[in-house]
């Protein structure tokens, strides 16, 4: 499917740990991989072709590298801050980029994609308009618990929930540090089922990938970097095509997005439908779970884009439907805060071993250690996987809970509690 990208040159841009299997991808594609970042010990540049240090948001010095190497294509995943260099090296160089201006804005403007939502009648959380210089007296004045974000900011960077006045206070300063232009948003907090989908849009047209319900333990919140667990398709797939799934459809399409990948996430509650946030990068996706329950793999079509142009699986993707006949499932073995290093872990390779284990991703290990900073939740390893059906889902999750353990150097454990699995 894929035999001209052999000997085709790629940048990616960033070289963190869950870019490690997008290189691997490429590499197997016959691609020569470069990544680059400002990091000399990123993960990624450990396993690529070529390692570059270079700063990955500054458009001037990626046109000037691809020149030199004569780079056929430049990507990014996961960083919502690298989408805008990315775009704008592959305009000047006109390499090409599914990638748009409004794209990009949607993703990283919550106020602009609150707007677009609005002309699509997309429901969206109920905004408290509040000025910085106000917040403290505003703050008196809110229906608790509220959600608050920074306006322009990722990954869950500086946002959380706030269940009273003194937490409201503390936060708004943390999220209007993480903002570049320095604006908060202030939102109803939203209960229900989460879910987290993907769209693939191919030539134009756009096409429901995946919808994964995203399940927490209790005593973590939600509209976190990190479920506990995800499992699809989702328990309300059928309730959103019926009553949002088109006017999606039409926003996309609406908006001229012509091929990439947009995810959504959002709640439903007695059938009521929330969209609270939009991405066009890596990320919604759980790609070797879409590979299997589909056939479509969507690191292999950006990257395809990136070097010819196009999407390619024209004639497969005709048939994809999130309804699998399978269950896909993620679990998020959490880290725990913690000042301690992690001296011992065990089990993750006889976890990998499972006859249903698709793929798993380490993102600790020995010596690391995780404290609530800039990011908001870490797993110590993710795996990806199916089952026949719900029960043969709970009985994997048993066993990888039993079998995978994080201890600091006193034998403590590293983890946080087991999400509990008896009511799914």
């Amino acid at each position: 499917m894929y035999n001209n990208l052999i000997g085709k040159k790629l940048l990616i841009l960033g070289g963190i740990r869950t870019l490690c299997d997008y290189v691997v991808r490429a590499q197997k594609m016959g691609v020569y991989v470069y990544v680059a970042d400002y990091d000399i010990y990123s993960p990624a540049k450990q396993i690529a072709d070529q390692a570059v240090f270079l700063d990955a948001t500054n458009v001037e010095e990626i046109v000037a590298f691809c020149k030199k190497e004569g780079i056929d294509g430049i990507t990014t995943g996961y960083v919502d801050i690298l989408l805008k260099p990315c775009y704008e090296a592959c305009r000047r160089l006109n390499l090409f980029c599914y990638l748009t201006p409004e794209m990009i804005e949607m993703s990283t403007n919550k106020e602009y994609f609150k707007s677009i939502c609005a002309e699509y009648s997309i429901p969206t959380p109920i905004s408290h308009e509040i000025k910085n210089e106000d917040y403290e007296v505003a703050a008196l004045a809110l229906n608790y618990p509220v959600f608050i974000k920074p306006l322009d900011a990722s990954g869950s960077r500086g946002a959380a929930v706030c269940n009273n006045v003194k937490e409201f206070k503390k936060q708004y300063k943390c999220a209007l540090n993480f903002s570049k232009q320095k604006k908060v948003v202030v939102e109803e907090y939203l209960s229900g089922t989460e879910f987290l989908m993907d769209y693939l849009i191919v030539d134009g047209r756009p096409y429901l990938l995946s919808m994964f319900d995203r399940i927490m333990s209790a005593d973590r919140n939600s509209a976190i970097n990190h479920s506990d667990l995800c499992i699809a398709p989702s328990c309300n797939l059928t309730v959103f095509q019926q009553k949002i799934h088109q006017n999606i459809l039409e926003m996309l399409s609406g908006m001229n997005f012509e091929n990439g990948l947009i995810f959504f996430q959002g709640f439903v509650k007695d059938k009521n439908i929330t969209i609270y946030e939009m991405g066009c990068r890596l990320g919604g996706s759980f790609p070797f779970i879409d590979e299997h329950c589909t056939g479509i793999n969507p690191m292999d079509m950006l990257i395809n884009y990136a070097l010819t142009g196009e999407m390619g699986k024209k004639i497969a993707i005709e048939e994809i439907s999130p309804h699998f006949s399978e269950l896909g499932g993620v679990i998020n073995i959490m880290a725990l805060s913690s000042e301690y290093r992690i001296a011992e872990i065990n089990g993750i390779e006889e976890v990998s071993k499972l006859p249903q284990m698709l793929h798993y991703l380490q993102r600790m290990f020995i010596g690391d250690s995780f404290q609530v900073g800039k990011i908001t939740d870490s797993p110590v390893v993710s795996f990806y996987f199916y089952a026949k059906d719900i029960d043969e889902y709970k009985e994997i999750v048993r066993f990888i809970y039993s079998k995978v353990s994080v201890f600091d150097k006193y034998g403590n454990s590293l983890l946080m509690q087991p999400c509990s699995i008896e009511n799914l």
